[in-house]
């Protein structure tokens, strides 16, 4: 209907343009009296074309009516393409009012040529030309939100400024004798008096990287106070609480202060400041921190390593991206020593990253020391393990053996080993909780040893706030004694 409209509003126009110029062209003899008959002519053509499109108008116009009742269904099409104009404008809106243009990146291709014998290169199949892979950099730009902006923007500050952290961890335990000699923590006859303990650690932490350099700055302020039931054990060669390990209490402790840099395209990384090599040696996904999981010092670390203290030192770690790497360290072992030559502690370690049976990652490390502090170098070596069994259940196990120092009566050899299991969902309450039992045995030459039962659960409550459910049983030979320590964790960061 439209169409016919428009024609006839263009072919009365014509009409009215050329009776116009007919009438007002000036009357000439021969060519001029031959073109107005041309031209009469087609004003007269025009006009019985005109005639047609009104008639056909008319037509169409009378079958208007009839065909109107069965036009629902093109209606509905034409309904249904609005609509999809008017999502397509929204979408369109949406993008140019929330996204942004980015700069320029370069972005390196991979794609595949065709290099005939004179070197040149083709991108389709040539005779004589041989496939061939090269790599080619693309000068692109990406639409991206504004919200991808601007978190690309704060991540590109935060990887160049300082942050700040804040860690507390506070454990309440009981600790009550159940069988043995009276221990000589004040109970008396009365073996099965329990008593009640608590340990409170504030960590602050100052974290500063430089992107373009690989270097990063940290140090780690410790403020601890408390009692420990370590007390309530004299005689034990572990720590029931391992939160005091390495550390003065009731004082501002430098638990570490260094700095680190990245050499080798980033496979050689090499640490430099007072350093404490249990965060980089002797690691274990499961049995390595005291704030969230196991609390008994034989299942955070091995005891062969015979770290008294964190000291100045150097630690190195080449990890070339695959499933091997190598770390070595030095440190002071002696904060009253008066030279680093009389106070060496070396660590070397190998570690390697493995699936096997068809099962998920696992990772497998052996280690070796060397400790002067006693006045003679002393060695020791162990190993650590991690293993997943599924994606929710892993297994750990530690072994050590060699001489430490650190022991009563200038210190003494030891063996020792231990195990146990971690749980995640879907055997949790929570998606992040996670829960764990282990068991330690440490056995001296002198023929004294202990031996450590503890399951722990941990409930994530927040994201920066868990409380974890502690209970260990612990037993001396030396005394015949046997504890039971259960307790509760609250740990928040921010």
């Amino acid at each position: 209907m439209h169409d016919y409209l428009k024609r006839t509003a263009t072919a009365v126009a014509l009409l009215a343009a050329l009776n116009t110029h007919a009438a007002d062209a000036p009357a000439k003899p021969g060519k001029a009296a031959a073109g107005r008959k041309a031209l009469q002519q087609r004003v007269e053509a025009l006009e019985k074309q005109l005639i047609e499109m009104r008639q056909q108008l008319l037509a169409q116009q009378a079958l208007l009516p009839q065909a109107r009742p069965s036009t629902n269904a093109p209606a509905a099409g034409t309904n249904a393409v609005a609509q999809r104009l008017e999502e397509m404008e929204s979408r369109l809106s949406n993008v140019e009012t929330t996204a942004v243009m980015s700069e320029p990146k370069v972005m390196v291709k991979q794609v595949e040529v065709y290099v005939d014998p004179d070197g040149n290169e083709y991108d389709q199949p040539v005779e004589g030309a041989q496939p061939s892979t090269t790599y080619r950099r693309e000068r692109v730009y990406r639409r991206q939100t504004i919200r991808e902006e601007i978190e690309e923007a704060l991540a590109a500050d935060k990887s160049s400024g300082i942050e700040m952290g804040l860690t507390s961890v506070t454990t309440l335990q009981m600790a009550r004798q159940i069988g043995g000699r009276p221990s000589e923590a004040g109970l008396g006859p009365n073996r099965a008096r329990t008593h009640a303990y608590g340990v409170t650690a504030a960590d602050v932490t100052f974290r500063a990287k430089s992107a373009a350099l690989n270097t990063e700055f940290f140090v780690d302020l410790v403020g601890i106070g408390g009692a420990s039931p370590d007390q309530e054990v004299p005689s034990a060669i572990n720590l029931i609480n391992n939160q005091t390990a390495r550390l003065s209490n009731n004082q501002l402790n430098v638990r570490e202060a260094w700095i680190r840099t990245e050499l080798l395209n980033q496979r050689l990384g090499v640490t430099v400041g007072r350093l404490d090599l249990t965060t980089i040696f002797d690691r274990n996904s499961i049995a390595n921190d005291e704030s969230e999981r196991f609390i008994n010092g034989a299942l955070v670390n091995n005891p062969v390593l015979g770290l008294t203290s964190n000291g100045t030192g150097v630690a190195a770690v080449f990890d070339p991206k695959g499933a091997l790497n190598f770390k070595l360290g030095f440190q002071q072992s002696n904060d009253r020593a008066t030279s680093l030559s009389t106070s060496l502690y070396a660590l070397a370690e190998a570690e390697y990253i493995a699936r096997p049976f068809s099962l998920p990652e696992g990772h497998y490390r052996i280690w070796g020391r060397s400790d002067n502090s006693s006045g003679t170098s002393r060695t020791g070596y162990g190993m650590s393990a991690d293993q997943k069994l599924t994606p929710a259940v892993s297994l750990f196990a530690r072994y050590g053996s060699g001489f430490v120092g650190s022991l009563p009566n200038g210190g003494d050899s030891m063996k020792f080993y231990s195990g146990g299991l971690a749980f995640r969902t879907p055997y949790t309450f929570n998606p992040l909780d996670m829960w764990g039992v282990g068991y330690a045995y440490t056995s001296l030459r002198t023929g004294i040893n202990e031996k450590a039962v503890e399951g722990f659960y941990n409930l994530r409550m927040t994201d920066r706030m868990a409380l974890s459910f502690l209970l260990q049983y612990v037993t001396e030979s030396n005394t015949q004694g046997s504890y039971l320590v259960p307790g509760v964790r609250l740990k928040v960061g921010f």
